[in-house]
C-alpha cells in the first residue's frame, strides 16, 4: 500500500490546532490552580477565626465559672429605718407633743376683732363676741386685781377660762391705749408692750395674760401677756 502522503498545508493546520488546544490547556491548569490557591486561603482564614472564637468561649466559661451563684433569702432580715434603735422602748426614744394652749383659737379670733375697730358696729361686734366666747369684763381694781364690769363697753379687760381656775386676759380693743391706762390701768404691769406716748388703737395680742382666780385670794397673775400696739 502506498502511505498516505499529508499536504504540507494541512500539516501546518495540524501543528497549529495542536499548539492552540496546548495553549488552552495550560491557561484551565492555571485557572485551576489559582482557584484552589484561593480556596485554600480562605479556608485557612475561616479555621483561624473559628480557632480564635474558641479560645474566647474558653475565657468566657472561665470568668462566669468564677462568679458566685446568687444566695437565696428565705426571710428578709428586719431593718431600722433612718438607723433608729428599737431595741429600747418607742415610748423611751419620742418626745410626747405638747398638748396645744387652749386659747390659741381665742386670741385669734380677738386679734381679728381688734383689727375691724375702725369699722362701724364695734360695740355690737365686740357685745357678740363676749357673749360668743362666754368671756368675763372686768375693770383694773390696782395692784394686779381686777373687778366685774358692768358693760362691754366701759370694760377694760375680757377673761377667756381655759382650764379650771386659769383664765387668759385681753384689753377691750374698744379701749384705746394712752398714758393713763398704760400707766395707771393696769397694762405696763399685765403687759410688755411697745408704748412710747401718745394714743395707740390698736390691739395685737401675740400672748395673753393668764391669770388664776382662787376663790379666796382673788386673781394671781401667772404670766404677763404680750402686746403690740398701733396708733391706726
Amino acid at each position: 500500500m502506498e502511505e498516505t502522503m499529508l499536504s504540507p498545508v494541512f500539516s501546518d493546520a495540524l501543528n497549529f490546532l495542536a499548539l492552540g488546544l496546548g495553549v488552552v490547556l495550560l491557561f484551565a491548569v492555571a485557572y485551576l490552580w489559582s482557584s484552589n490557591s484561593h480556596k485554600a486561603a480562605e479556608l485557612e482564614r475561616i479555621q483561624s477565626d473559628i480557632k480564635r472564637m474558641k479560645k474566647t468561649l474558653s475565657k468566657l466559661e472561665e470568668k462566669v465559672n468564677q462568679i458566685r451563684e446568687p444566695k437565696v433569702v428565705s426571710e428578709v432580715p428586719p431593718v431600722e429605718p433612718f438607723g433608729l434603735d428599737f431595741s429600747e422602748p418607742l415610748s423611751m426614744s419620742i418626745t410626747p407633743l405638747k398638748a396645744q394652749d387652749p386659747w390659741l383659737n381665742f386670741i385669734d379670733d380677738y386679734n381679728k376683732l381688734a383689727a375691724d375697730m375702725k369699722n362701724p358696729g364695734q360695740l355690737m361686734k365686740c357685745e357678740k363676741f363676749v357673749r360668743n366666747n362666754k368671756l368675763r369684763i372686768l375693770t383694773y381694781g390696782g395692784a394686779l386685781t381686777f373687778r366685774p364690769a358692768i358693760d362691754v363697753k366701759d370694760s377694760s379687760y375680757w377673761a377667756f377660762k381655759c382650764e379650771l381656775d386659769e383664765y387668759a386676759i385681753v384689753p377691750n380693743p374698744m379701749k384705746p391705749c394712752d398714758e393713763e391706762f398704760h400707766d395707771f390701768g393696769g397694762l405696763k404691769e399685765i403687759f410688755a408692750l411697745n408704748y412710747q406716748d401718745g394714743v395707740y388703737r390698736k390691739y395685737f395680742v401675740k400672748l395673753p395674760a393668764i391669770f388664776n382666780l382662787n376663790a379666796n385670794e382673788g386673781w394671781e397673775l401667772k404670766n404677763p401677756g404680750v402686746a403690740n400696739l398701733e396708733r391706726k
